[in-house]
């Protein structure tokens, strides 16, 4: 049994046409650890703009993920606009119910945002001044629908942001940041690994097999073990509310 979940709004999974035959197989590996690596060219500002209508869980594993990673607190996730995920969101990142679009003005150093369809890479080369990276905090669809352009992209230019892209293929928001994190540290883009495709086993003897771009960390794939637990044994129960309502559960 294969089945490919994917958690999107109005969308918990993919299509049986859509899905990926490509993953690796990962037996309950996964990395929670903070980036270790060189000293920092120019220390970014991490910023993830909250773009969806609220917090599922898949998308709060992902954003602690994202907390650990970068570490100390320094996370920002921005436009969050329910306040019990402002609280439960806070317990291990900075919250702002404003957008990053409503803060930029505010803000002394340059914007670059991450969008998948930007002509230009990242490099450290962006990094010799401080910067704020912008993460669309989005849970991505498949193929993707351009979505961080029209929501973030475009609004973020207005006040003189540059857009970067990842290279070829879809991120996770903590891979996205993980990504951002290591060229900061003076990584190229294509000395960092990755892998296209990941696949879960199921403890029924089926699969999980999801579309996005990973990037590899010793030798494994970058997903914390709290998001692998719960595309393992916890998606499904979603699926099924889904079913019935027609969106899965908020954390709140």
């Amino acid at each position: 049994m294969s089945r490919t979940a994917l958690g999107v709004v109005g969308k918990l999974f993919l299509p049986a046409s859509k899905r990926v035959s490509n993953g690796v197989t990962v037996k309950s590996r996964a990395r929670s650890d903070r980036v270790i690596g060189r000293t920092p060219l120019s220390a970014p500002l991490i910023v993830v703009e909250h773009l969806e209508p609220y917090t599922s869980r898949w998308m709060f594993y992902e954003l602690r993920h994202a907390a650990i990673l970068v570490g100390d607190g320094k996370l920002l996730v921005t436009n969050v606009k329910r306040t019990c995920e402002v609280e439960l969101l806070g317990e291990f990142c900075r919250v702002e119910k404003a957008s990053i679009v409503e803060l930029a003005p505010k803000l002394d150093i340059p914007i670059i945002v991450l969008d998948p369809s930007a002509r230009v890479r990242l490099s450290p080369r962006d990094f010799a001044e401080p910067v704020a990276v912008v993460v669309g905090g989005i849970m991505g669809s498949h193929p993707p629908g351009g979505r961080t352009r029209s929501l973030l992209t475009v609004k973020l230019e207005k006040h003189g942001a540059v857009a970067r892209s990842l290279g070829e293929g879809q991120f996770t928001i903590d891979g996205a940041v993980y990504m951002a994190l290591r060229v900061s540290q003076g990584v190229e883009l294509e000395e960092i690994p990755v892998q296209r495709g990941l696949r879960l086993d199921l403890p029924e003897g089926g699969v999980v097999e999801l579309p996005f771009t990973y990037p590899v960390v010793d030798g494994a794939p970058l997903i914390s073990r709290e998001e692998t637990e719960y595309l393992v044994f916890g998606v499904e129960e979603d699926e099924e509310v889904f079913a019935k309502t027609g969106r899965p559960p908020a954390i709140c």
